[in-house]
Order: C-alpha cells, then structure tokens, then sequence
C-alpha cells in the first residue's frame, strides 16, 4: 500500500537517516528573511548548522531572487518595530515619572523602574542602529552569499518561465499545490522574470526544485516556514507534515525522496543526525517568529478579503445603478415606442378611409352633374386630396420615428445584456 499512497505514509527512521546522509538541503525564501527577525544568537546556532552541511546546500534561482526583492522591506519593517517599542517605552517612562499617578509605589522601586526603562531604551537604539546600517553594510546578506556561493540555481529563459506560469495557473484553478494560495495575487507580467514572483513564486521554487533532483539524482530536504494549507497537510491547526501530494508527485518526476520541515523541526533533528548544539532559547524563538509572521499574515489576508468585500459590494451598487437607469431608458423609450405604434396604426386607418372615400367619389363624378354642382366637387376634391397628402406626409414621418425608437430600444436592451454578463463574470473570478 505504501508502495501506491507513498505520500501517506510518514517515512521511517532509516530513510530520514539516509535523507540526512545524502540530500541536498533547500531553504525557501522565508528562512533567509527571518535570519533579519531572529536575534544574533539564534541566527548565530542556525548559521552554524547551515555551515556544517555547507557542500549539500542549494538555492533555487526563484529563491534567491526574491530574497534580493524583499531583503530591504524586511530591514525597513524591523526598524519600524525598534520605533514602536522605543515609543511605548518611553511612554511608559514619562507616565512613570509623574509620581501622581503612581502614589503608592515606593521612591527607591520608581528610581529602578526608570533606571531599568532607561537601559532598555539605550540597548534598543543601539540595536536599530545597528539594523538600520544592514541597508548599506550588510553582515547577514555576506553569510548568506558565502553560504551559497556557487550553489544557486541558473534562471529559466523567458518563454520557459511563461510555459511554468501557464501550468501554474491550470493547477491553481484545481487547488494542486504547491501554491494555490497565492493565486489572488496580482500575478503581473507571466514572461518577465522580475513580476512574476508575488503569485506564481511558489510554483516555480517547486518546479526549480524537482529539476535540481533529476539532474542530481538526489532527494530533497526543503526548509519552509511558510505554514499554508498549499505546501503542508494541516488538520485542527496541527501541521502533520508535507502535503502527501507533493511527495508523490516528486517521486513520480524526479525517482528520489522528498521531505519538509518548518525551520524549529530542522534545527531539532540536525541536534540529532549532525551533533549540532542548539539552545532551547533559539528553538522558541524560531517558534514565535514563525508564529508572528502568520498571525500578521493571516490580519493581511483578513484586510485583503475585507477589502475584496468592499469592492464587490461597490461594484454590486454600480451595477445596480446602471442597470436601473438603463430599465428606465428601456421602460421610457418602450412607451414611445407604443405610441408611435398606435399612432401608425390611427393614421393607417384615417388614410384608408379617405382612399375609400375618393373611390366612392370618382365613382359619382361619373354621373351627370350641373356647373355649379361640379364646381364644388372640384373643391371637395381638392381637399380630399391635401388631406391624403398630409396623412401620407405625416404617417411616412411616424413610420420613421417608429424604427429609430425600436433601434433605441433594441441598442438598450443589448446593453442590459451586456451588463449583466459582464457583472456575471466578474461576480465569478471574485
């Protein structure tokens, strides 16, 4: 059965000891970014594992690429925390100072409340200093080029990469990870290899990675802190481990292992298989960062979907407006129409019985009749004959108002119609 469902079946002692042994290890782009999050010691007992295992390292193009694309943001928003900290501490410090507020504590513990307060306030802005220069001068990025130095994948050719976004996108549309989370992002240009990242990066690394297995004929282990339903089999908020679709699908390509850990369960078994110490200090930090960046993921995509909302609903009101004013052309320009119509129909009838009447009166003109009598017919001819000639003028007139108000009306509903299928479409892809 194993041999069927492989990604079903967690793998055994001997076969992580052999991934240990012999695969090349892979981190994804949120391990890098994080080495800007965690302390120094932290990054410090994570750096020595990677050192360690240093010849079994390699890096996805796709990887790297948006590491470089991100790596200042991520600088920038680190410092941004150092502001906020600063400012809730030295709020907190200025209300401590006003000695009514706080009648009951004691002078000596106030004197080590602020002597306390104002250590932390200089250790941190020589902490954000310190940061802050990683915009310029920047130690970590050093490690991380020394650490991969020649081990980066090469990029896909344009017309390559269009081919793996087309793909991507028919998976992402059966929810086949990796990936498909990302599929409400802005996707940019499907050739151009610096805008495709944001909705098709994860699909790509994955693509990079099973190519790097063929060409090696070794198994993968992939380091990801990315914790999303698309890369990893989640139940009741427990992350059981790599989604078992993945696993098949690299074995049925590339013929080798593949597994996949969060970055605290990579640190823990390199303690294990390559006698590396690391400080429990360093796994909970790991732990909570990780934990950090999805809760802020998580507020971003709650924000995104409010916003969703928000449009659909204004776009759902626009709609509404236009469809109820074109109603209202089309409910207008139908009682002219109707109008019209009647009208035709009036003067249709009025012309016919004037032409019936001429008939009847040519007919007596036939007969003998004296002067005076024939002059008057001559008159009431004459008549007879301007009124059809108006009838004919003014009915020619309504025929032709009639046909330009049905154009109108038929132009109005084709645009109803094409509002509503517009609106469908566009109800659907949200």
């Amino acid at each position: 059965m194993k041999k069927t469902f492989p990604g079903h079946f967690p793998p055994e002692d001997k076969e992580i000891g052999r991934l240990w042994e012999n695969c090349e290890i892979i981190l994804d782009t949120n391990i890098l970014l994080n080495f800007y999050r965690y302390s120094d010691s932290t990054r410090n007992d994570f750096i020595r594992v990677l050192r360690a295992l240093k010849s079994r390292l390699w890096l996805p193009h796709q990887v790297a690429q948006e590491y470089f694309k991100n790596r200042l943001n991520v600088i920038a928003q680190q410092e941004k925390s150092y502001d906020d900290t600063l400012k809730n501490i030295q709020t907190l410090q200025r209300e401590l100072s006003d000695a009514r507020k706080h009648p009951f504590l004691s002078d000596k513990l106030m004197l080590k409340l602020t002597l306390v307060l104002g250590d932390v306030i200089k250790e941190l802005e020589a902490t954000k200093e310190a940061h802050a220069s990683r915009t310029s001068s920047d130690p970590i990025q050093k490690v991380i080029g020394d650490l991969f130095n020649g081990r980066v994948g090469a990029p896909y050719p344009d017309g390559h990469l269009e081919e793996i976004c087309n793909e991507g996108e028919a998976r992402y549309e059966k929810k086949m990870p990796p990936g498909y989370k990302d599929n409400e992002k802005d996707g940019g240009g499907k050739s151009s290899p610096s805008s495709v990242s944001r909705k098709y990066g994860d699909f790509i690394i994955w693509h990079q990675i099973i190519n790097r297995a063929i060409e090696t004929k070794n198994g993968v282990i992939f380091i990801n802190d990315d914790k999303k339903e698309d890369w990893y089999l989640i139940f009741q908020g427990k992350t059981l481990g790599p989604r078992p679709e993945l696993i098949e699908e690299f074995l049925s390509k590339a013929g080798q292992s593949f597994y996949m850990y969060q970055a605290d369960r990579f640190l823990e078994l390199a303690a294990t298989h390559l006698e590396q110490k690391i400080t429990p200090e360093s796994m909970d930090e790991i732990r909570e960062i990780r934990d950090l960046r999805k809760r802020d993921m998580d507020r971003h995509a709650a924000l995104f979907l409010h916003r969703e909302e928000e449009t659909m609903v204004r776009e759902e009101m626009k709609f509404r407006k236009e469809e109820i004013a074109l109603i209202a052309r089309a409910t207008n320009t139908r009682e002219r129409l109707d109008a019209s119509r009647m009208r035709l129909q009036q003067l249709s009838v009025k012309l016919a019985q004037l032409q019936h009447a001429k008939v009847i009166v040519d007919k007596n003109q036939e007969q003998p009749r004296g002067e005076g009598y024939e002059a008057l017919e001559q008159i009431l001819e004459a008549r007879r004959l301007a009124d059809i000639d108006d009838l004919e003028k003014e009915l020619r007139l309504t025929y032709e108002e009639s046909a330009t108000i049905e154009h109108e009306y038929m132009s109005i509903q084709y645009m109803l119609a094409g509002l509503h299928k517009s609106t469908e479409q566009r109800f659907a892809r949200g």
